[in-house]
């Protein structure tokens, strides 16, 4: 049997199988509707170990659930729901066995893949243990405020639920009482054997991200007020013109007082020479100026730059 926690050679992937069957299957929500009405999946045995590739799947597939009791994986993949235990699999839905024959040699080239690129994807251990969306919903403030993302408190919690959304989400919801940090064990196979959970204190690290949160929305505060500091002296400005100079005349003669050529200009805003050369005659004909230097001095005067 193949060793996958240690590659010794390439493992021949066109040979990963045996004993493919059909079994009757219902309708899979999210899956390939090109097989309503005819529900089969497929199953089949594993010539080897495919659990260590288990924590790879789970990382990259966005739909995946590791499980612990019993260990396997199941995830989708092109609309199909695949599942797989360390040495058999099954998928679901297909039509009939050549439909199954075709979606398992996509499958395999998925593993190979994965299994290839093992050293390019961080594992992710962690396991799927649904907490009931009932549950979460009472730690929930149930205003329906949407600051989630989910129109409700209770399509929250069953999201949190599913694992589909984090708590951290919900901008109401209290403090943990306690924490715990989920560290991997394996074997000389480089096989997961268990994990060990440790407590951990997140209270200084949760102070130090509050400041850059302060920070950050002072930034923003900031940046807000220049901004609208600067919206409103361009409107003073161009209330001493007889023709207001536009948005975009604006952005070109500072463009123009930073040394850029028209190429340059119509290469920072995509548009055409054409156009930039069209601006800039604008602008000398409204503040009065002959050339460049003279638009680019006019420009610092009027605080513009």
């Amino acid at each position: 049997m193949p060793n996958m926690g240690i590659e010794t050679k390439p493992l021949d992937f066109s040979k990963a199988y045996t004993t493919l069957t059909l079994f009757h299957s219902g309708p899979v929500v999210g899956c390939n509707e090109a097989v309503q009405g005819r529900f089969y999946g497929a199953r089949f045995d594993l010539d080897w170990d495919l659990s260590p590739l288990f924590p790879y799947i789970n990382a990259i597939m966005p739909d995946a659930q590791l499980y612990e009791t019993p260990v396997y994986v199941k995830f989708l993949l092109d609309r199909h729901l695949c599942a797989f235990h360390p040495q058999n699999g099954a998928f679901s839905p297909v039509s009939d066995l050549a439909a199954a024959m075709a979606f398992l040699d996509r499958l395999i080239a998925f593993l190979e893949d994965v299994y290839y690129r093992r050293a390019e994807i961080n594992p992710n251990y962690r396991k799927f243990k649904p907490t009931s969306a009932l549950d979460i919903f009472q730690l929930l403030p149930r205003t329906n405020c949407r600051a989630c993302g989910h129109a409700t408190c209770l399509a929250f919690a069953a999201a949190v639920s599913r694992q589909r959304s984090s708590p951290a989400e919900c901008p109401h919801l209290g403090r943990p009482v306690e924490e715990k940090a989920l560290f991997p064990v394996f074997d000389a196979q480089g096989r997961l054997i268990r994990t060990i959970a440790l407590e951990i204190d997140s209270t200084a690290l949760r102070e130090r991200i509050n400041q850059k949160e302060i920070q950050i929305q002072t930034l923003q505060s900031r940046l807000e007020s220049m901004e609208q500091g600067q919206a409103r002296h361009t409107r003073d400005v161009n209330r001493t013109l007889p023709d207001p100079l536009t948005r975009r005349e604006i952005q070109v003669l500072q463009l123009v007082a930073g040394g850029l050529t028209n190429k340059e200009i119509s290469s920072r805003l995509h548009i055409s020479e054409h156009t930039v050369k069209s601006h800039v005659i604008h602008i000398f004909n409204k503040i009065g100026v002959n050339d460049r230097t003279q638009a680019s001095v006019w420009a610092a005067s009027q605080g513009l730059l």
